[in-house]
């Protein structure tokens, strides 16, 4: 099984597409993901992009210990989303393609379209270690490996960190 958790605008054919019920966008599955109690099991990819970011810490916690237990053994986690510290420097640079303000508090396009907190690699791999994840790496947005279609490489400012159970 391969989820995509907190797909948004980004629908993937073959794929189970999970998203909120007041999410705006095509889903197959409506899940409250702050649960701590997922349906699924087995699940050998599970892509979160740009997804933590909209939740509390405590809620992304509580997310990445549920998902841990529906994982296969040999499963894998990409959570991608914006590095605010490495967009920082872009905007700097002057080569930022969005505004600071999207990438700290969110589009604001629709309900829950919001940042919950500044997301950073180095903060996706504390969440990911807090949460009882082992193996976290720092994938970088650029090396994503061709297996999590759903990935969009091209904005720098991204993370991208993998995990396994």
């Amino acid at each position: 099984m391969r989820i995509n958790l907190g797909c948004g605008d980004r629908y993937q054919p073959g794929w189970l597409n999970v998203d909120f019920a007041g999410s705006p966008h095509q889903k197959d599955e409506q899940v409250d993901l702050r649960t701590s109690s997922l349906p699924w099991s087995g699940v050998q990819l599970a892509y979160a992009g740009h997804l933590l970011e909209h939740l509390f810490v405590d809620e992304v916690i509580t997310l990445l210990q549920a998902l841990r237990g529906c994982m296969a053994e040999d499963g894998e986690l990409m959570v991608v989303g914006p590095d605010v510290v490495l967009a920082q420097g872009m905007a700097t640079a002057g080569t930022l393609d969005v505004t600071m303000e999207s990438l700290t508090n969110g589009g604001h396009r629709w309900h829950g379209d919001e940042h919950r907190w500044h997301c950073t690699t180095w903060a996706v791999e504390a969440l990911l270690r807090v949460s009882g994840w082992s193996e976290v790496t720092r994938v970088g947005i650029a090396n994503v490996p061709e297996v999590w279609p759903v990935a969009d490489r091209r904005p720098q400012w991204q993370c991208a960190v993998s995990a396994r159970p």
